[in-house]
């Protein structure tokens, strides 16, 4: 033990270092599982919408949007949440299902949720897993 102090003692950063890596992987792993607990994959997604009348959110900009979205889908760019709430409420008192270009949308998961919605969901790989499967889409594309 008194090894372990005296190399902390003679070697500072290296040790406020290691702390730091070991807290931001700690932290990235809690990220990681939130943004789990919320996820739905395209399967679970479609039988939301067939069965609960589940309302797609998509969070891309416009020119993405008209190009190819999800069956009625909402467009309400992340960037713009707060100015979409009008659009938002179309969708209240039914399972809302979140989804861009990939995953990360933790924190739009909760914006909507601040608005009001529950249940609210994120689509795990969002636009580009549902064309994967191959599933409908509507627009331009």
């Amino acid at each position: 033990m008194e090894r372990l102090v005296e190399f902390a003692t003679n070697h500072p950063l290296l040790v406020l270092g290691t702390v730091a890596v070991i807290a931001a992987i700690i932290a990235n792993e809690i990220y990681l599982r939130i943004q789990a607990r919320d996820a739905v994959d395209p399967d679970t997604a479609t039988r939301l919408y067939n069965r609960e009348d589940a309302v797609f959110v998509d969070v891309r900009d416009e020119n993405a949007f008209v190009s190819a979205h999800l069956p009625g889908a909402i467009n309400a760019p992340g960037t713009h949440l707060e100015q979409h709430r009008d659009r938002l409420e179309r969708a209240r008192g039914r399972p809302v299902i979140v989804y861009g270009n990939g995953g990360g949308l933790a924190s739009t998961v909760q914006t909507i949720r601040g608005m009001g919605h529950e249940p609210v969901y994120q689509l795990q790989g969002g636009f580009p897993a549902w064309a994967e499967k191959g599933l409908p889409t509507e627009g331009r594309g």
